[in-house]
């Protein structure tokens, strides 16, 4: 009873931090859309109505779309809202089969998104964070790719979260399947 009553714990806890992270995600995006948008239209009001450049704000721009997508995209990872070929998956007529190719690929993906996102993001950012940009001096290259690595780190903690989801799913006894043709 005690070792289920701790399992049930780690759930929730492991919950819990997805939802603060899910919500802390969503308010990053939500406010750079918004801000996105004010640099735009500020982008266009000062081209067509003062005749006035914006090499600033077009770079701004740029900048927070980037950010917007990489962060963006490790939210619906966490949703599950991924580009997802459910056709492997639902070739298995078993239930577990299912579950180990789910298992396969959620591995697999969290591979791709340490190596590349997170340890090629942070390789990114160390090589430029010496670097000024053009058109926003103040601002280093390597901030603007800090999105990189921190996309994969929040994209690495649900990759785990869905692994970890998986094999409890695994470990859960199977449910008795029924037959063809019999009624359900």
């Amino acid at each position: 009873m005690d070792a289920r009553l701790s399992g049930m714990r780690k759930k929730l806890a492991m919950h819990t931090i997805k939802l603060w992270i899910d919500r802390f995600l969503a308010t990053i995006c939500i406010t750079l859309c918004g801000l996105l948008t004010f640099v735009v239209t500020w982008q266009v009001i000062n081209r067509y109505i003062f005749s006035g450049a914006g090499a600033m704000t077009e770079e701004l721009a740029k900048i927070m779309f980037v950010w917007l997508v990489l962060l963006g995209s490790a939210l619906l990872f966490g949703e599950k809202g991924h580009m997802n070929i459910g056709i492997f998956v639902e070739a298995f007529s078993s239930q577990r089969l299912k579950g180990l190719f789910q298992l396969s690929t959620d591995v697999l993906i969290l591979l791709f998104v340490v190596a590349i996102l997170l340890i090629g993001g942070l390789d990114a950012v160390d090589r430029t964070m010496r670097q000024t940009n053009a058109a926003i001096p103040f601002l280093k290259t390597g901030q603007i790719y800090l999105a990189l690595p921190l996309s994969g780190a929040f994209s690495a903690f649900y990759c785990l979260y869905n692994i970890w989801n998986d094999i409890r799913a695994l470990l859960q006894p199977a449910k008795a399947e029924p037959a063809k043709g019999e009624a359900q």
